[in-house]
């Protein structure tokens, strides 16, 4: 289901003539870049080929598509971590692509692919949802529970994935959160930063809660709390703030980030 992104769908659905050849879709995780890809394939009537982005995945995908007879879409999925060598290898085939063969790559961020790339691709970053998009992802049927806030996921939730997560923890979360906050700043430093237990720091960690996610629910949660003690919360969420943002690139050490943030949010609030 998509939802949202106007722009872009009116773009893919004008274009279908002339749809370029290579294409670079840009949104944070979870923002529907995928889905989007697999549309544009429906839309021109091409098979769906999800793509490695490792060195010899692309050349081997390159190697194929000078030989495909039918349309097929070629998507080269979660492309930030392509090495510089599979990236050079993308170049060659953007130079004359095949007649059948359409090239998709989806990146959190366009600074990690070459300007060269760039330059030869039509660049689509997504749009960022509105809480009205949100909450209309929420109202699509998919999610029949009462075991969760609507109006709190609507304000944390920034893409359809945020919503999802949010919606599978449930009041669960929301608890484990609220604990966090009545306790950071009360137990002794070595309980305190026994509080990350719960999260995840790696992404095969599918059991535990999202790491950004649990620092927008504590500034949500602080919010609601404001007018017990403003300049306490208020105080809160200007430290866990920038937390959000360091979270979102690559290469950080989650553990060490809050190990940091337990550090700062003590001393805010001792």
């Amino acid at each position: 289901m998509i939802i949202g992104q106007k722009k872009i769908l009116d773009y893919i659905n004008t274009s279908l003539s002339q749809f370029p050849s290579f294409t670079i879709l840009v949104a944070p995780q979870g923002s529907g870049k995928r889905i989007l890809a697999h549309y544009i394939a429906d839309r021109l009537g091409a098979e769906y080929a999800p793509c490695g982005v490792k060195v010899d995945e692309v050349r081997e995908v390159i190697e194929t598509a000078m030989t495909v007879q039918t349309k097929v879409v070629y998507c080269f999925e979660d492309a930030d971590n392509m090495r510089n060598e599979a990236k050079n290898s993308m170049l060659k085939i953007t130079e004359e692509p095949p007649k059948n063969a359409y090239f998709i790559m989806t990146v959190e961020n366009d600074g990690n692919i070459l300007d060269t790339i760039k330059s030869r691709a039509v660049v689509l970053h997504l749009e960022p949802y509105t809480r009205d998009e949100i909450s209309q992802y929420l109202d699509s049927g998919k999610f029949i529970s009462s075991d969760y806030d609507k109006d709190l996921v609507c304000d944390i939730a920034t893409t359809p994935r945020q919503a999802e997560l949010l919606f599978a923890y449930g009041e669960d979360f929301i608890d484990y959160v609220n604990l966090v906050i009545d306790n950071i700043a009360e137990v002794e430093p070595a309980n305190a930063f026994k509080s990350s237990k719960m999260l995840s720091f790696k992404k095969e960690d599918v059991d535990k809660y999202d790491l950004v996610l649990f620092w927008s629910m504590f500034n949500a949660l602080c919010l609601r709390r404001i007018t017990e003690d403003p300049l306490r919360y208020a105080h809160g969420i200007s430290v866990t703030s920038p937390f959000i943002y360091k979270a979102t690139r690559m290469g950080v050490n989650l553990g060490q980030l809050y190990d940091s943030w337990v550090f700062k949010i003590r001393e805010a609030w001792l």
